[in-house]
Formats: C-alpha cells, sequence, structure tokens
C-alpha cells in the first residue's frame, strides 16, 4: 500500500522534494486525496538521479575524476525537477493538481508552467558550483609541464 508523508523536515529525502513541489497535503478539498506523489515515487526518483555529482578532475584523477566521492550531498533540485517533469507529462497527474487547487487550469498551460519551474530548478543546480578544468596540450613539453602540475595539485604543492 503505498504511503504518503510529509513531517516538516524530519524525513529530509522525502520532505525536501515535496517542499520544492509543492505536494505536502495528503488531503485535498472535500477529503479528496490531496498529494500527488506517494514516498516510494519520490525514493525511485532519488535512487536514479542522487548518485554522482559530476566535476572535473582537478583533485580526484581518473578513474575517480568522473564523479566527486560521495559526501552525502544530495541534488534536491534536480530531483524536485524530475518530479515536476514526471507531473507534466501525467495526464492523471495534471488532473490532479487541478482538482487539487480546486480551479479551473487547462492541462496544457499548466504542464508548459512545470515544465518550465522543472527547467529554472535544473539550471540552478547546474550552475551551483561545477566547472571544468580544461588545460591545451600542444607539444611534448606541454604534456610534460601538464602532467607535473596534475601531480602538484593532486599532492598540494605550492606552484612557483
Amino acid at each position: 500500500m503505498p504511503t504518503f508523508s510529509y513531517q516538516y523536515g524530519a524525513n529530509p529525502l522525502i520532505d525536501v522534494p515535496r517542499l520544492l513541489i509543492s505536494d505536502t497535503n495528503a488531503t485535498g478539498p472535500n477529503g479528496t486525496q490531496g498529494n500527488v506523489f506517494w514516498d516510494e515515487e519520490i525514493t525511485m526518483i532519488e535512487t536514479f538521479v542522487a548518485p554522482g555529482q559530476f566535476q572535473s578532475a582537478q583533485f580526484y584523477s581518473p578513474p575517480l575524476g568522473q564523479n566527486l566521492p560521495n559526501t552525502g550531498g544530495i541534488p534536491w533540485l534536480r530531483i524536485a525537477a524530475y518530479l515536476l517533469d514526471a507531473m507534466a507529462s501525467n495526464a492523471s497527474k495534471l488532473a490532479m493538481i487541478t482538482r487539487i487547487l480546486d480551479v479551473e487550469l487547462s492541462p496544457d498551460r499548466a504542464a508548459k508552467f512545470l515544465m518550465a519551474q522543472a527547467k529554472s530548478y535544473r539550471d540552478t543546480d547546474d550552475n551551483a558550483g561545477a566547472f571544468f578544468i580544461i588545460e591545451q596540450v600542444n607539444n611534448d613539453w606541454s604534456l610534460i609541464s601538464r602532467y607535473w602540475k596534475q601531480v602538484q595539485r593532486q599532492q598540494g604543492i605550492p606552484f612557483g
């Protein structure tokens, strides 16, 4: 049996995505179902979104250079964006939103708004700190120089 919970931050794995997509009420008007997603659906989205934030290899050389070590950081905005996309692409979830809000809302307009909000969340997440460092190697001497600079970075040796 699917479950719904919102504990005002006591269970961040469920509460934060719910807060970001405004899915915090179990009951809607007239005692109808108020939530759009069940806890299990949110958890499922987290299982394929959360692993591995991309990062350059400045301090983490291959094979670990592609992803930062797991520090427990969860990409909340990206999870919320996936939930909004799922909401926008599912006619029954769109119908549920219009019923919860108790307003007359065009499903097409609602879907466009949800997709725009999802894009905004993704853009914010994409621009939140990860970056590439690209060092061009033109010849043998620049390759050697680049190699030793990488060794210095990894060992914390100051340049000079």
